[in-house]
């Protein structure tokens, strides 16, 4: 007698269902940590950018951040950033997508002044301007990071003389954890 031994098709379909069930309740998971694991990086990329601005205008310019105001440090940032198009009068795109906007005022954190003080180079009350970027861009869900154990796309620097770093606590948090 030829027995042929192998899988039924009913094993067979049980096998793929208990897959499916698995990857179903796994997916998401794995896609929302993947998409925080982005937003993370394209803000310490943003923050880069903006010192790399600052740094270049200093050395090229004599100029830091204190001689330019909340209301034109937008200025400065088209003169030394990839800018591809202007979104009003204090918001632009640059090359990679990203959105940055100038602002006076951050909720719960830094507040932008007119008059910055160059001597004094990072404490809370001497911010020359904070800065609202939106990582993707246009992309959603377009909504400010609050926490740090869920992070979206709009973050906010703080701009200080000759440097920029996160404008609060939260900002800090995401920046420096691993």
């Amino acid at each position: 007698m030829n027995k042929k031994s192998g899988f039924t098709l009913a094993e067979v379909l049980v096998t793929l269902m208990i897959i499916g069930v698995i990857a179903a309740m796994t997916i998401p998971s794995l896609m929302q940590s993947t998409a925080q694991q982005e937003y993370r990086a394209a803000f310490k990329k943003a923050v880069s950018m903006i010192n790399q601005a600052v740094t270049l205008n200093y050395a090229l310019d004599g100029r830091d951040a204190t001689d330019y105001s909340t209301s034109n440090f937008i200025s400065l940032m088209t003169q030394r950033l990839n800018v591809m198009s202007m979104d009003g009068t204090n918001a632009m795109y640059t090359a990679d997508g990203m959105w940055f906007s100038t602002s006076t005022t951050q909720a719960g954190g830094a507040t932008g002044t007119t008059t910055c003080n160059a001597n004094d180079t990072a404490t809370p009350g001497n911010v020359c301007s904070v800065v609202v970027v939106d990582v993707n861009g246009m992309k959603g869900p377009n909504r400010p990071t609050t926490s740090t154990t869920r992070v979206f796309d709009i973050f906010t620097i703080a701009v200080y003389p000759q440097k920029a770093l996160p404008a609060n606590s939260t900002m800090g948090q995401i920046m420096y954890q691993k």
